[in-house]
């Protein structure tokens, strides 16, 4: 579990998306019915989150906020919702459109212990005996990962700052997500080749693929609303693009190795759809020639069986395999200490949260 320090902030970002979310229920029910149906799934899509993304705007500001000259107080804005915490809840509807729409590309079913949001509108348009229900439901998901997205600008122009500030920040979403989706565009080629990877190129798509905008972003948006300094930016950036990593590997390991009813969605899709994960790039390397070749023939198999990923499985908890993902994550983990480290700003506990952070990554089962 996240540390115990998000959790009022979590509280706060999940009232906002809410209250939010049923005002755009109203609004878009003027559009027609799909509206306010899109907002409640949307709502129950969101809140199911941990909120990882929302609660690290609200740590950058806090670590950055006793900094530089323009700091903006957490004071009560508009309507009651306080810029940081608006920042928060617009990053976590930015992450529900990307989750969104990552599910239609790996075909993932389930997210968060529930069908996810395009398996919902296929059961829906079956129910209602719509032609095509799988083609109806993957594009009706692809519009409700679009209103995600416009929301979450719409939602992030609310918050109470500075003009100069509020196009920084919407600058700074706008340029990181858009990485985002050239990195996903990479994911998915990949996937569909056979051709080997190097170990740099998988790492790069990573870091734009999910460590940016998973930790880097959010904290340089709460930075930014504090008017921080490029120099602990900096830090802040260095410390989210290290842990970011350490964070997408450990996801490639749960979603080999995790438990299904803990992770909220089923194990071996990266296998079957032949993911260029750095658990794969390991394992290619440490096998001999005739492992590689059973290897070949279950990475991008949709069709593959338990026993094929409990196979991917066994060679991959080799210690050949195991040796050269430590060797990696060593030094991400070794690098995103020494960012902790040289930030002097902020409360004990704000820094503590860091470490937290850090612990909770490497250790987290979902």
């Amino acid at each position: 579990m996240l540390p115990a320090y998000f959790d009022p902030t979590r509280a706060r970002i999940a009232s906002i998306l809410r209250r939010f979310l049923e005002e755009k229920k109203g609004e878009l029910a003027r559009v027609n019915p799909m509206g306010p149906d899109a907002a409640e799934r949307l709502i129950e899509f969101s809140l199911r989150g941990k909120m990882l993304r929302g609660c690290l705007v609200h740590l950058g500001w806090s670590i950055c906020r006793a900094r530089g000259p323009g700091v903006l107080e957490e004071a009560a804005a508009e309507g009651g919702i306080l810029a940081v915490t608006t920042a928060g809840a617009a990053m976590e509807l930015f992450h529900s459109g990307l989750l969104v729409h990552d599910d239609i590309m790996d075909r993932d079913l389930v997210r968060r212990g529930q069908p996810s949001i395009f398996q919902q509108y296929t059961k829906m348009a079956a129910k209602e005996r719509r032609a095509d229900p799988p083609h109806v439901g993957q594009a009706l998901g692809i519009c409700a990962g679009d209103v995600a997205y416009f929301m979450a600008f719409e939602l992030l122009a609310r918050a109470h700052a500075p003009a100069p500030v509020l196009c920084s920040l919407l600058e700074l979403c706008a340029r990181e997500l858009s990485a985002v989706g050239i990195a996903q565009m990479q994911d998915v080629a990949w996937g569909a080749s056979k051709s080997g990877v190097e170990v740099g190129e998988i790492l790069r798509m990573y870091t734009h693929k999910t460590g940016r905008y998973s930790f880097s972003l959010p904290l340089l948006a709460g930075a930014a609303i504090a008017d921080a300094p490029g120099e602990l930016r900096g830090k802040l950036e260095t410390f989210g693009e290290s842990i970011g990593l350490l964070f997408q590997i450990r996801d490639d390991e749960l979603g080999l190795f995790g438990d299904e009813r803990e992770l909220g969605k089923p194990v071996g899709s990266d296998v079957r759809e032949g993911k260029k994960t750095l658990l794969f790039s390991s394992l290619i390397a440490a096998m001999g020639p005739e492992e590689r070749r059973r290897l070949d023939g279950i990475f991008g198999n949709p069709h593959a069986t338990a026993a094929d990923i409990e196979y991917v499985r066994e060679r991959a908890s080799s210690p050949a395999v195991r040796a050269r993902i430590a060797a990696i994550t060593a030094g991400l983990t070794e690098k995103a200490r020494t960012a902790i480290g040289a930030i002097s700003s902020g409360s004990e506990e704000d820094r503590a949260a860091l470490r937290g952070l850090l612990d909770f990554t490497s250790a987290r089962r979902q």
